[in-house]
Formats: C-alpha cells, structure tokens, sequence
C-alpha cells in the first residue's frame, strides 16, 4: 500500500512540474555587449520599433495567459553588467550567437531571431 502511495504522489508531483520557457534580448534602447541601440532616424522608423516590442510584449502575455497551468516563463535583458546568467547562456554569449536566446527547461531551442506566437505554440506544444 505504502509503494502504491509513493508511486501516485510521484506522478502527481511530475504533473505539477511546469515547462521553464525562457527568453534572453538584448536592451532595445541602449547599447549592450549585443552593440550599440537601435539607430533610429525617422519617424517611421521609431514606429516600427515600437510595434516590435508591442509584438513581443503581446506574444508573452498571450503565451502566459494561454499555458498558464504548463508553462513558467522568464524574460531577461542581456547586459555586460551581469555575470550570473545560467551556464547555458553564458556558453552561447561566448560563442557569439545573435541574441535574443531561447531556452526551453536549459536547452536552447532558437537564438537570433523572437519567435511568433505561433512558433512558440509550436516548440511548446512538442514539449508538452
């Protein structure tokens, strides 16, 4: 009986465990070690930059809505200024991949490019 128990309460506890979905960009206003900020010389330039991070803000709070029971998302600006990034991200900081990085429970799934909606639905649907 004690075995059955302890069993249960294992698969139990595997359930609860959520996806660690995370998210490493560059500082969109300054430069950083990803090299000087964005160089914006018109107006409509400014309003292209803004509905690109008004898209990534959109993405992750959809994200975070829809698989709010599966899935812990972080997002995190890469900055010289901070050494204790996990060693995952470290190792591709210093093998110059393009930011942004995205991981996936430490394993690095994309680099260089912020997915869609649909794309992150899909890296995390594999994973699920």
């Amino acid at each position: 009986m004690l075995y059955a128990f302890t069993w249960a309460a294992r698969v139990n506890k595997m359930e609860k465990r959520k996806i660690k979905l995370e998210i490493y960009e560059g500082d969109p206003f300054g430069s950083t070690c990803c090299g000087p900020g964005p160089q914006i010389t018109s107006l409509e330039a400014a309003e292209k930059f803004r509905q690109m991070l008004t898209q990534r803000n959109e993405t992750v709070e959809k994200l975070s809505k829809e698989f709010r029971e599966v899935v812990e998302i972080e997002r995190t600006i890469v900055t010289p200024k901070r050494w204790d990034y996990p060693d995952y991200v470290r190792k591709l900081d210093h093998e110059d991949k393009p930011l942004p990085y995205i991981f996936i429970n430490g394993e690095a799934v994309l680099t260089g490019k912020f997915p869609t909606y649909e794309e992150f639905v899909a890296l995390l649907k594999s994973r699920l």
